[in-house]
């Protein structure tokens, strides 16, 4: 006679048990919109450790980039650090190119301690842009 109790009973803790076991984290999705002049996150406080889901829509009328990096100091205006500098300074970006009026884009992205600690914002960087105030605070702890 089949014990449909007990079955359920083994197949239930054998599932919470490989569950526990693989220590993967579900990414947390943060939805992210950038338009002419501004940025805006359903999230802007993240934690060290934790991965997340970016999805980015271009909801203006052109290119955007998308840029996850220390804030530009007052020095730093007026591009005095050029694209290819600021590109090795993002911890993830992506290029205007990717990013046309109307596009989404998605990418997976885990702040480390060493690397990403503190304030961070996120950003466009298109020429005239950030200083438009196409920039967003974020904080990681």
């Amino acid at each position: 006679m089949f014990n449909f109790g007990k079955t359920f009973i083994v197949l239930m803790a054998s599932g919470l048990f490989l569950a526990a076991c693989s220590g993967q984290k579900s990414a947390a999705e943060v939805r992210i919109t950038v338009k002419e002049f501004g940025v805006e996150s359903s999230v802007t406080s993240f934690e060290v450790g934790v991965p997340y889901h970016f999805v980015v829509t271009n909801a203006g009328m052109i290119d955007h980039e998308f840029m996850i990096m220390p804030p530009v100091m007052e020095d730093q205006m007026g591009m005095a650090m050029d694209m290819r500098q600021m590109d090795n300074t993002a911890l993830a970006m992506i290029p205007a190119e990717d990013l046309t009026p109307g596009a989404t884009r998605s990418f997976d992205f885990t702040f480390t301690e060493a690397a990403s600690a503190g304030n961070l914002e996120f950003a466009c960087h298109t020429p005239g842009h950030y200083e438009a105030n196409m920039r967003l605070p974020i904080k990681v702890e």
